[in-house]
C-alpha cells in the first residue's frame, strides 16, 4: 500500500527476477501508467519521469523529477551473482545499503556518487523531496562488463568484477562523468540516432568510471557479505556524521562490530582508500561547499581544523587551488 502520510516517505519494494519490468512494477504500485519507455510520476508524488531504455547488453534506467515528499526505493536482494547494477547519483545526496536508521549528516555534502555492485545484496535508496533529481542505473551482467573492461593489467578493480561473486565500489562522479551524464539527459525524440547515441554514451561513462578506479592500490579482492557492507556503510556515515572529528578506528571498530583488519581491508576495497584518507577527502569536499558561503577562516573552523596553513594545504593538495583563490574563483 502506498504510505502518503505528511513527513513519511513513500516506499517502493521491488526485486529483479526473470520478467520483471520496473516500470511496469512501478505504474501499478503507483496507480499511473508507462507510455512508450516513460512512466510519469502521479502529480501527487511529484514532477517528471523514469525512463527505461534497452541497450545491447544492458538497461538504462534515467530518473529525472522532483518530489513532494521523499522516495524510498528498496531493492531486495536476488540470489545470482551474475546481475552487476551501477548506480550514478547526481542529486547531491548520500545514499547507502542500510538496514539500519538514516541518521543527519554533519552538513550536506555536494559530491556526486557512483556505486557498482552484484545484485545479491538489499539495497535502500532514499530519494529526497524538493529537489532536482537526475540518477542514472544502469543494470549489466557481470560477463558484459567483464567484455568491456578486457584488459591484461593487474587491476584490483577488475580482478574484483572478475572473480568475487559478491563486491560493492564506490566512487564520486568525476567532471567528466556529470558531463556524460547530462548529456544522456539531453537525449529525446528530436536527437539523431537516439539508441546509437544513448549506447555510446553509457560506454563512454563506463570508460570514465572504470579508468578512474584502475588507479586505486593493487589489494587481494576480498568476497564481500552482504551483512558486512551494511556494516562498512554505518562505518562511512559515522565518518560523515561529523567531519570536524574523525573517529577512532577502535570506535567504529566497536560500532560496526568487524574486527580492525577487517574493517580496514573492506573499507579500502568499497572506497578505495583508508579511513582516515576517505575522512580527509571528504572534509576538503564540505570545505569547497562551505567556501561558497563561509570565509577561509570559517570554513577551516567549521571543518576543526585550528592551523589555517594546515587547512591551506590540504586543500590545495584535494583542489589544485588555495582556498583564497578557490573562493575567488566562484565569485567570478
Amino acid at each position: 500500500m502506498v504510505k502518503t502520510e505528511a513527513l513519511k516517505a513513500v516506499e517502493f519494494e521491488f526485486q529483479v527476477i526473470k520478467n520483471f519490468h520496473f516500470l511496469t512494477a512501478f505504474a501499478e504500485h503507483f496507480s499511473t501508467t508507462v507510455e512508450g519507455d516513460k512512466v510519469k510520476l502521479p502529480a501527487w508524488l511529484g514532477d517528471g519521469y523514469i525512463q527505461h531504455i534497452s541497450l545491447d547488453g544492458m538497461a538504462l534506467f534515467i530518473h529525472n523529477y522532483q518530489l513532494n515528499q521523499d522516495l524510498v526505493l528498496r531493492r531486495k536482494a536476488i540470489v545470482s551473482t551474475e546481475s552487476i547494477t551501477l548506480k550514478f547519483d547526481r542529486s547531491k545526496f548520500l545514499s547507502k545499503y542500510s538496514q539500519q536508521q538514516h541518521n543527519p549528516f554533519f552538513m550536506e555534502l555536494t559530491a556526486f556518487e557512483v556505486e557498482v555492485g552484484t545484485c545479491n545484496f538489499n539495497t535502500e535508496l532514499r530519494i529526497p523531496a524538493g529537489r532536482p533529481i537526475n540518477l542514472l542505473v544502469i543494470g549489466t551482467s557481470r560477463s558484459n562488463l567483464n567484455r568491456l573492461l578486457r584488459s591484461e593489467s593487474r587491476a584490483s578493480v577488475t580482478d574484483l568484477v572478475k572473480t568475487q561473486p559478491s563486491f560493492v565500489i564506490h566512487d564520486v562522479i568525476l567532471p567528466e562523468m556529470d558531463h556524460i551524464i547530462r548529456q544522456i539527459i539531453r537525449i529525446n525524440d528530436a536527437t539523431e540516432l537516439p539508441m546509437l547515441l544513448y549506447q555510446t554514451k553509457v560506454q563512454e561513462l563506463i570508460y570514465h568510471l572504470f579508468r578512474n578506479l584502475v588507479k586505486r592500490p593493487v589489494i587481494a579482492p576480498v568476497n564481500i557479505k552482504r551483512e558486512d557492507a551494511e556494516k562498512i556503510y554505518l562505518v562511512r556515515l559515522a565518518i560523515l556524521k561529523n567531519l570536524s572529528s574523525c573517529p577512532l578506528l577502535s570506535e567504529l571498530a566497536d560500532l560496526s562490530g568487524l574486527g580492525l583488519t577487517k574493517l580496514q581491508k573492506l573499507f579500502m576495497q568499497i572506497f578505495g582508500q583508508s579511513v582516515h584518507n576517505y575522512y580527509q577527502t571528504m572534509r576538503m569536499i564540505q570545505a569547497a561547499s562551505l567556501l561558497s558561503s563561509l570565509s577561509v577562516s570559517e570554513t577551516a573552523y567549521k571543518l576543526g581544523f585550528t592551523n589555517l596553513s594546515h587547512f591551506s594545504r590540504l586543500f590545495e593538495r584535494h583542489h589544485q587551488l588555495k582556498p583564497k583563490q578557490f573562493k575567488s574563483a566562484l565569485k567570478s
